[in-house]
């Protein structure tokens, strides 16, 4: 993969321009949220209340530590519980670094959190378009950069979530792998080590090693001896993303006695189990007919989950095997772990938005200009609901 200086320089501006005008939205729509609208106290501090209740630029400093922020907070700031050991390690580490650079308080841990997430997704936007602006043309690179900065669930984005870490790391593995050079099989690789300590269904990055793979040497000579030493570079290099997870887990076995307690305590804690990608689909669609389940945001949840599926088998084939195979296994990654009880596709919207390859579809279909309307003006609609909802305390994915 060669880029050109020309193209870096139109990726920068291009990256710089999108995440501008997002974060522009995001503070201007947070500050009517939070000035507005009541903001509810449930799952909040009692510190957090207070400041939300101060009302103009206290409360919006405040509005963004909400839900998952909270826990990612208090790994960094306090260290791991058995309760919040669900939440990989990475993101609280980077924000327990950075903080202690502010001052070492769960605010300045917090408000790493935020320009980590931020950093993170500057970074991406501008890999994003580079990696783009060699398969396509420059048009698909800018219209699938505002896609994915205006996306409905593009807040998660701004928050102090993984969801910016993951997705940096994503594509960092899909560049250097895309790139091919020897030593990229293990730079990706390493980046692929650390997704899977952001979160386990990172692993679903293997894939593109797999198709890389395959790509490069064909697939009549896998386990023939010609290349052998490109093949065992390869092949060795992508140990490094399970190498992640068995970090994680010998830390755990280390502290508290339990390597596998993440998922124990995933189950427990957050009601989730491993199951196949189509269980927490198919008891969304049930939960439907129940009042008590949340009938309206529970099909929110099946909506914003199907739409990425359907993208995607749509346009499958206009798509180089390399993205649908990723779009493909993020995605299944990303449903096989569905809820128990009532909403099982609770969070799975804001899970797909690292399959990128998606609003690669969505910038291809663009051409079409009645179709590129429609999709801005429904992603900067819910971009805005959600926001509010965020802000506010109540539940966005």
């Amino acid at each position: 993969m060669k880029i050109s200086l020309l193209k870096q320089k139109i990726a920068w501006k291009d990256a710089t321009w999108t995440f501008g005008l997002s974060r522009l939205m995001i503070l201007l729509v947070s500050y009517i949220g939070v000035s507005r609208f009541s903001i509810s106290d449930f799952h909040l501090t009692a510190n957090i209340v207070k400041h939300n209740r101060a009302g103009g630029i206290v409360s919006l400093l405040y509005s963004w530590w909400r839900w998952d922020v909270i826990h990612y907070v208090e790994i960094a700031h306090d260290g791991y519980t058995i309760q919040n050991t669900a939440f990989f390690p990475l993101p609280p580490l980077l924000m327990h670094g950075l903080g202690a650079i502010f001052g070492g308080s769960a605010f300045d841990d917090y408000i790493a959190g935020l320009i980590l997430a931020n950093l993170c997704f500057y970074g991406a936007l501008v890999l994003f378009h580079q990696i783009l602006c060699e398969d396509f043309d420059q048009s698909v690179a800018r219209n699938a950069l505002f896609y994915l900065a205006f996306a409905p669930y593009g807040i998660f984005f701004f928050a102090g979530y993984s969801e910016s870490f993951l997705l940096l790391l994503s594509l960092a593995t899909f560049y250097f792998l895309h790139r091919g050079r020897p030593m990229d099989w293990w730079l990706a690789g390493l980046c692929g080590f650390f997704a899977t300590l952001t979160r386990p269904t990172g692993i679903a990055l293997i894939i593109l090693f797999f198709v890389i793979f395959v790509q490069n040497f064909g697939l009549q000579t896998i386990f023939t001896r010609e290349k052998w030493q490109e093949k065992l570079n390869a092949l060795l290099s992508t140990l490094l993303l399970p190498a992640g997870v068995l970090v994680y887990m010998l830390y755990l076995a280390i502290v508290f006695g339990n390597p596998l307690i993440y998922s124990t305590e995933q189950a427990h804690v957050w009601d989730r189990s491993l199951a196949l990608p189509w269980v927490g689909i198919i008891n969304a669609i049930v939960a439907l007919s129940i009042p008590m389940y949340q009938t309206e945001i529970n099909l929110v949840d099946l909506i914003f989950t199907l739409i990425p599926l359907i993208v995607l088998i749509i346009g499958w084939k206009r798509l180089p095997p390399q993205y649908s195979l990723l779009a493909s296994a993020v995605i299944l990654a990303g449903l096989c772990f569905p809820r128990i009880l009532g909403r099982s596709l609770n969070a799975a919207p804001r899970y797909l938005m690292v399959a990128f390859p998606i609003f690669v579809l969505l910038a291809l279909w663009s051409k079409h200009h009645r179709l590129k309307d429609t999709f801005v003006v429904t992603s900067l609609i819910f971009f805005a609901i959600n926001t509010i909802l965020f802000v506010t305390q109540n539940w966005t994915a």
